[in-house]
């Protein structure tokens, strides 16, 4: 497993970091409980979870991802694991979460301060290496949420904080604000990244090449398309596209134009002699701005994939054939 450091904070992370969103949902709390054993001994130390988790977000299902990492979390040494979580943002940039402190989200101190405090406490530790703000809150100044954050790091609570799905522009503007101001600065970005979903290539590249800000991508399986699982437009039964709608609609991740391009990186993969998931990560591994690579699992032997997939990287021929893809396909993946 490689390690590497996350933007310009002293936190060096595995290149593939376990998500943890089926955990307490599609995945039960023992098949959880060895999953992150399995991880943590096959050299991933970053877990990334979120108060709303287990997904899809339900007030049935909040906070059952933290709560069963908690446990696990008993059994080791703190300083084993690199443990990322995220507070829950304003419904007009993400989706309505009424059971989340009254459906009022925001990232001022009173919401950040309770959400830490309850992240901490169904984690049951003291502090969280990473704290990220689970997509943008336009309404609250930037100034303000970087000086509700320097309270939280101020107390110990969070090591270093991060942004979640924002925008170039967003990114710009806590960095130079907290530049300006002396307040913590940015250290990661999380966003969806993938073969099929590439909408960040330019500017949010640019912005964290130049601001040393770490890169997480999310779905790096694409919502597990890029398996081939859904090949043929096929959605099996149980499978995370068959049973959420959120997934399969909303995101896009079900459209028959991003399943045809999945099919056709599938069978790039096949004429490589390399597994899918090898391709998928390899391709985001070799992308100079990807500090790590996330994805979820919901059976023993998708993790045991994705750690063969850690070590893998392309050829500059198999790069060549995906681009080609990429120029066909042009996808716009906005989950």
């Amino acid at each position: 497993m490689e390690y590497r450091r996350l933007g310009a904070s002293a936190l060096r992370i595995s290149c593939v970091g376990l998500g943890t969103m089926t955990m307490g949902g599609m995945v039960g709390e023992k098949a959880s409980l060895r999953q992150l054993d399995r991880a943590l001994d096959g050299g991933i130390n970053f877990i990334d979870t979120a108060e709303q988790y287990a997904s899809p977000p339900t007030a049935r299902s909040y906070g059952r991802s933290e709560t069963i990492i908690g446990k696990w979390l008993r059994t080791k040494p703190r300083d084993s694991v690199i443990l990322a979580s995220k507070i829950s943002g304003p419904a007009e940039f993400g989706y309505p979460q009424p059971h989340i402190r009254g459906g009022h989200t925001a990232f001022d101190r009173h919401h950040l301060t309770r959400a830490v405090e309850g992240s901490l406490k169904r984690l049951g530790t003291d502090y969280l290496d990473l704290y990220q703000l689970h997509w943008p809150d336009r309404r609250t100044p930037i100034v303000d949420q970087l000086e509700a954050i320097e309270r939280l790091i101020d107390a110990g609570k969070v090591r270093y904080f991060g942004a979640n799905v924002e925008t170039a522009w967003g990114l710009t503007k806590f960095a130079t604000l907290a530049d300006e101001r002396g307040l913590p600065r940015v250290a990661s970005i999380q966003t969806g990244y993938n073969l099929l979903q590439r909408d960040v290539d330019v500017a949010t590249a640019e912005v964290c090449a130049i601001e040393k800000i770490g890169f997480l991508a999310f779905s790096a399986l694409a919502m597990g398309v890029l398996t081939g699982k859904y090949s043929g437009g096929r959605f099996p039964r149980g499978s995370r596209l068959a049973e959420n709608a959120l997934y399969r609609e909303r995101w896009g991740y079900g459209a028959a134009n991003v399943l045809a391009a999945a099919d056709k990186y599938v069978a790039i993969a096949r004429d490589a002699g390399i597994g899918p998931v090898d391709l998928a990560l390899g391709w985001l591994l070799g992308r100079p701005f990807v500090t790590a690579a996330l994805s979820a699992a919901t059976k023993p032997a998708h993790l045991e994939t994705l750690l063969k997939a850690a070590e893998v990287r392309l050829g500059d021929d198999v790069r060549s054939r995906i681009d080609a893809v990429h120029a066909e396909s042009r996808l716009d993946l906005n989950p």
